[in-house]
């Protein structure tokens, strides 16, 4: 009878477990005998053990008295629980109540205030300029014109526009202002409704027809100002524009042609504005800034990539700047998933808006909607890698990509609170570039290709047992897969139990998995029989474009 943790047996010598017997030589059995062993009996049933035994092997009993009341006291009197309150502005198990707001329903959709005004009928139309003062046909009490069948009661609106479309025509032909016209139509028609604005949709017809006719006063006001008249031969007017000076028109009564003279325009002299120095910048786009407790992380892949702020990189002469952006509400994305999309153009829109301010400053200062955060040039030597790390003792977070997988991150040598490091994580991509300014300009260097980050695409080049086809696998997938700016496709398959290849060309020729592929995991090997697993090779397709230093 021997206990489960024995390592070899005490009468021969035999070595039950090879990981504890390496440490501990096997004796001889004639040696085992030859040896004097100090046996002691046990308390509880008499059998003689080897001395230092906690427990007896034959009936599991404590050889001491005090370790055997000391595990009694721990198996009876287990260690309490502490309940503790927590105060009601730290509980995060409910969520608070939301309070319904008139932008709730719009979607982030918002229309100009000119919109409905432009859509009305005849928003883009401008009548002619008359050139003789010719009387006007009236052609409301014309036999041929056919009357109106609509009821009184029903025809409010129509009737409204229609006096107010004839008074402000009547109001332009005689030169007063289409504004009143159009003002005493609508209180006209108002009146005749006898509603007051009470009814919406007729408020909003009128209103449309107000604003109509308020844009086509102020057009033919301009027009008029830049009118002129000219005489003709035969003692009529000719009507021109200044946009026709140089230029040769007939008169409408005689036909004869008509020398429009030059116009010469008055030349103001601009002041010459002072122009602000340019900058020499470099910017590394969509950088990931990260503000974390390093006691507080949890070792998990990717456990500290939500925790992040989108972020621009500027590099200059005098150091680098982490421009982060301010997170404002998030929009309630629609039915159709429109939300990212808004998202993104308003972040396209206000990094413009932040570039445009700092070429009119020439300075990284006082910039709108977001924070910056600087490290100057005696600080950039203290930037140091720390994902990823290949050594784990060397390595911050016990070699756990945090950060995310295929992303490279930077301790920046920023002051925080409260025991908080600042941390900058970005792709690939992103990183050449932040790599190759770092080098130029403050002469730095990481250990990126030390610790397995590609300074190059490479890859490797198979044969497909299938077709015997050339198929092509990219190094360092992950790194590409997680960057944008990179286009990977599909090259082959590989199979996981014996390492042969087949092309995505091969596959679909054997129909292996599928038509689409989607089985592939469970098909089996046409070479070894045995399933082929799901390690897809892909290979480059178009990489992304070195931007230039703006």
């Amino acid at each position: 009878m021997i206990l489960s943790d024995t390592d070899e047996c005490p009468q021969c010598g035999h070595t039950f477990y090879q990981r504890r017997g390496t440490d501990a030589q096997p004796t001889s059995p004639q040696v085992r005998r030859g040896t004097t062993e100090v046996r002691v009996g046990c308390p509880h049933c008499g059998e003689m053990v080897r001395a230092g035994l906690v427990r007896c092997w034959n009936c599991n009993g404590f050889m001491k008295e005090e370790i055997a009341a000391r595990y009694a006291d721990l198996t009876t009197n287990p260690q309490k629980i502490i309940y503790s309150m927590i105060p009601l502005e730290e509980r995060t198990d409910y969520l608070p109540a939301r309070v319904a707001t008139a932008s709730d329903d719009s979607d982030g959709f918002t229309l100009a205030d000119d919109v409905l005004a432009d859509s009305a009928p005849g928003g883009g139309f401008a009548l002619p300029a008359a050139t003789t003062n010719a009387p006007v046909a009236d052609l409301s009490s014309s036999p041929d014109r056919p009357q109106s069948t609509t009821p009184r009661g029903k025809g409010v609106i129509a009737d409204a526009l229609e006096a107010e479309a004839s008074l402000a025509d009547k109001a332009a032909a005689s030169g007063d202002k289409s504004a009143t016209a159009a003002e005493k139509a609508a209180e006209g028609a108002s009146a005749k409704s006898g509603g007051g604005g009470t009814d919406d949709l007729f408020s909003i017809a009128m209103q449309e027809q107000r604003d109509d006719r308020r844009r086509r006063s102020e057009r033919l006001a301009e027009r008029a100002k830049r009118q002129m008249l000219l005489p003709c031969k035969c003692g009529a007017w000719v009507r021109v524009t200044d946009e026709m000076a140089g230029k040769v028109v007939r008169c409408r009564q005689c036909r004869q042609p008509v020398q429009v003279p030059e116009i010469r325009r008055r030349v103001t002299e601009k002041k010459e504005e002072s122009t602000a120095p340019k900058l020499d910048v470099t910017w590394v786009n969509d950088v990931w800034f990260h503000v974390l407790t390093p006691t507080s992380v949890v070792l998990k892949p990717g456990s500290a990539a939500a925790q992040h702020t989108e972020a621009d990189i500027a590099i200059t002469d005098t150091g680098v700047h982490i421009i982060a952006f301010e997170s404002g509400e998030k929009k309630k994305k629609s039915l159709l998933g429109f939300g990212s999309s808004d998202r993104k153009q308003d972040r396209t829109a206000h990094r413009k808006q932040v570039r445009d301010e700092i070429a009119a400053k020439g300075s990284l200062s006082g910039l709108t909607g977001c924070d910056v955060r600087s490290i100057s040039v005696d600080d950039v030597r203290s930037l140091k890698l720390v994902q990823p790390i290949v050594k784990v003792q060397e390595s911050m977070f016990a070699g756990v990509p945090i950060f995310g997988e295929g992303r490279i991150a930077v301790f920046l040598p920023i002051a925080r609170e409260q025991g908080q490091q600042a941390y900058c994580s970005c792709t690939i991509s992103g990183w050449r570039l932040l790599a190759a300014r770092l080098k130029e300009l403050f002469s730095l260097e990481l250990p990126t290709a030390e610790n397995g980050v590609p300074e190059a695409e490479k890859s490797d080049t198979y044969s497909c047992f299938v077709n015997q086809s050339k198929v092509e696998s990219i190094r360092n997938l992950v790194y590409y897969q997680q960057d944008p700016g990179f286009e990977l496709e599909l090259s082959g398959f590989r199979c996981t139990a014996c390492g042969a290849v087949v092309s995505e060309e091969g596959r679909k020729k054997n129909k292996l998995g599928g038509a689409n592929g989607s089985g592939i995991a469970k098909a089996k090997c046409p070479k070894c029989s045995g399933k082929m697993g799901e390690d897809k090779l892909f290979r480059l397709k178009k990489s992304p474009e070195k931007p230039a230093a703006e």
